[in-house]
């Protein structure tokens, strides 16, 4: 009799937990982003931080310019966001000024990105990624292939996460954007001798979704001991 009433109670279970892990709960998350960078990790010893348009250190300028050009520049101006788990957003406006220069520098740079959230919940995370700058040789005499390039590395992730309603959430960089989110780029080229705009895109993730061996893991038990119990019938 136990053995009659365990089976459909298993059933029932296994059903429901696939079931639940199918289960995207809505939720909007709302307020407004900033960005702040930090120093190359390989330094020339000229490159400089500022802070613009209410931003903290906002923008990054390094080297030396030519006598008819000037210093470049990365940028990033923070954005109001309200957007669904899952769902691309606008995270910040980047402007990218590509002078005639010498001493840039070439390899990877911090950016924090600050959510300061005002929906659903009151507070402000911090996610730190990690940037890269090619700085061309300018040897084409082409202003786009001499054109100089911004990436994002480490899978466009951070280990940073923020937890809300006990579920942890991080924040996964897409592309950048010139054309509102139409197309997306994973660089950002921008030509010599001129100043470039892009918008940087991401979207919120839950980071404690169930690892696939798990849930294989238990419907082959469920198949075991279904299998089992027709044995002993």
């Amino acid at each position: 009799m136990n053995r009659t009433k365990f089976l459909p109670t298993l059933i029932a279970t296994t059903t429901m937990f696939f079931a639940t892990t199918g289960k995207v709960e809505a939720i909007t998350f709302a307020g407004t982003t900033s960005g702040s960078w930090g120093l190359p990790a390989v330094s020339t010893g000229i490159e400089s931080l500022s802070n613009q348009n209410g931003g903290t250190n906002n923008r990054l300028t390094w080297g030396i310019p030519a006598a008819w050009s000037f210093k470049n520049y990365v940028q990033y101006d923070g954005l109001g966001f309200s957007t669904d788990v899952n769902t691309l957003f606008a995270v910040g406006d980047l402007t990218y000024r590509n002078g005639a220069t010498f001493y840039g520098f070439n390899g990877d740079f911090p950016l924090e990105i600050e959510l300061s959230f005002t929906n659903s919940f009151n507070n402000a995370e911090s996610l730190n990624y990690t940037f890269n700058i090619f700085n061309t040789p300018n040897i084409y005499n082409d202003p786009v292939l001499d054109g100089d390039i911004l990436t994002f590395t480490a899978n466009d992730l951070t280990n940073d996460t923020f937890n809300f309603g006990g579920v942890d959430y991080t924040l996964k960089l897409a592309g950048f954007s010139s054309d509102g989110g139409n197309t997306f780029l994973s660089e950002f080229n921008s030509p010599e001798n001129s100043t470039a705009e892009a918008t940087l895109y991401a979207e919120i993730i839950k980071v404690d979704v169930p690892e696939p061996t798990t849930i294989a893991g238990l419907g082959l038990l469920g198949v075991f001991i279904i299998g089992s119990l027709k044995k002993k019938s």
